[in-house]
């Protein structure tokens, strides 16, 4: 049976390790045959892994931050959908409830499946008071092209209408999703937000990761140790939480036991979006980074000179099984699937 590790990177790097150390005390145990050749390559590509890994957990300390939520605000969570908003910041926005702010949510993009749009808003609904929050707290609006499709125009009113909440309900901090390729809604709320702050705004804007096809040695550690410890025998798999794209520091708030507990029981009312498997990897302290006015981006990351793009060009070429085995990665940004978001092609409708 498969041992699922959740959010304990030293754990599968020690493991690693481990198989490294096992081999070669065997290659040396054989001594000089054509077996224990073969088990030489095997355990030099286990300490390559263990290397790697070791690296990683260093870039995770490299990149992590711990930091408090320690006074009242006004938060503006702007999450695609509902279950979104609760992974990104259900910790900071039910503690900052409990601290006396004001924390409200509005949701870009409706499912448009027959019934769920209202199933999806009950679920969020009663999520959010576990946190202490009233329906009226929360604001959904269809504001969003449809999944597959480009609309300049839609996009060009939702930033105005985006401007119009911010200046009605004036934060002093701004949640939304990072800019990171997993999926369109989630890049075009993330650009959209970004594309109407200006010099003279006086909140922050935290970008929320969550999911998409980016690796990186440097910048996604975490993602990388899962990606290794699929060579664990199948015995393994790693659950970390999400990496940012391109090195900014990731604050992790500190959440005390009732805030992260909290998180926990509203996750586990999203039903429609497999509740059990959020709550298992999706209940870490919420983590943010800060955004960089300079960082505006046509795409979230280098496609040309990626692992994702070393993926597809296998997939032409190779099995599924062997692709999946070597290159598990998504494959591409959900909407646009076999490429990532470009920006520039969603405001002006290009292919």
């Amino acid at each position: 049976m498969k041992q699922r590790i959740y959010f304990r990177p030293a754990l599968v790097v020690g493991l690693l390790g481990v198989v490294s150390a096992l081999l070669w005390m065997a290659v040396v145990a054989l001594g000089p045959s054509v077996a224990a050749g073969l088990l030489a390559a095997l355990a030099l590509l286990y300490t390559a892994l263990s290397v790697m890994t070791v690296w990683a957990l260093w870039r995770i300390s490299v990149l992590e931050h711990w930091a408090d939520w320690d006074e009242p605000r006004r938060l503006l969570i702007l999450a695609p959908h509902e279950d979104d908003c609760v992974i990104s910041a259900g910790g900071i926005g039910a503690r900052n409830r409990r601290l006396g702010g004001v924390t409200r949510i509005v949701y870009l993009a409706p499912d448009d499946s027959p019934g769920m749009a209202e199933r999806r808003a009950a679920e969020a609904r009663d999520a959010w008071s576990i946190a202490g929050l009233e329906p009226r707290d929360l604001m959904h609006i269809d504001l969003l092209p449809p999944l597959r499709q480009r609309d300049p125009s839609r996009l060009q009113a939702a930033a105005t209408t985006l401007r119009a909440i911010i200046d009605e309900f004036r934060p002093s901090v701004i949640v939304a999703p990072m800019f990171e390729g997993g999926h369109i809604h989630h890049d075009m709320a993330a650009a959209l937000v970004t594309s109407v702050v200006v010099p003279g705004d006086r909140f922050d804007v935290f970008e929320a990761p969550e999911y998409g096809p980016y690796v990186s040695l440097a910048n996604t550690p975490h993602r990388v140790i899962a990606l290794a410890a699929r060579w664990l025998f199948g015995l393994v798999a790693y659950y970390g939480p999400p990496d940012g794209v391109d090195g900014r520091p990731i604050v992790k708030f500190r959440l005390d036991g009732r805030d992260l507990e909290c998180k926990r029981r509203m996750l586990g009312v999203f039903e429609s979006q497999n509740a059990p498997a959020l709550v298992a990897t999706r209940a870490y302290p919420d983590r943010l980074v800060l955004w960089d006015g300079e960082r505006r981006r046509r795409t979230p990351f280098d496609f040309e000179h990626s692992y994702l793009r070393v993926a597809l060009a296998a997939r032409r070429v190779l099995p599924a099984r062997i692709v999946n085995r070597l290159f598990h990665v998504q494959p591409g940004t959900i909407g646009r699937e076999g490429r990532i978001t470009d920006w520039d092609e969603e405001m002006t409708g290009g292919t």
